[in-house]
């Protein structure tokens, strides 16, 4: 019974551990993504469009993106609830929140912590 309790406490442990990694590796990628909401939705364009990937950068210019965020409301709070990271890839999806209430589905695509695509559904506006 004692090696049974053994078995169980080392596969939590091992558990906790895969848990810590995960979150460590991820941080770069989530904050990247928190911010590029937080700043994209409250006028600061150039800051967002710089988090971008290179290429993404190129197909996006700053004048479209600020285009696609006009009139957006401010987000005020974005979690993820789902993080999968393999090699350099991170995918995030998760919820942003506006002071006023309305919510989002947010979805990136992250390499090496640049964004190469994003998603946020519906967007909320002023």
């Amino acid at each position: 019974m004692k090696t049974f309790f053994k078995i169980i406490l080392g596969l939590l442990a091992l558990a906790g551990v895969a848990g810590v990694a995960v979150v460590l590796l991820t941080s770069g990628a989530r904050d990247t993504a928190r911010n590029f909401v937080l700043q994209a939705t409250s006028g600061q364009i150039t800051q967002a469009h710089a988090l971008l990937h290179q290429e993404l950068r190129r197909q996006v210019p700053l004048a479209q993106l600020d285009q696609m965020f006009a009139g957006a409301e401010p987000y005020a709070d974005v979690s993820f609830s789902s993080v999968e990271a393999s090699g350099g890839n991170t995918t995030l999806q998760g919820t942003a929140r506006t002071a006023g209430g309305c919510s989002s589905q947010v979805a990136f695509q992250m390499l090496d912590d640049s964004i190469i695509s994003f998603d946020i559904t519906p967007l909320c506006r002023k």
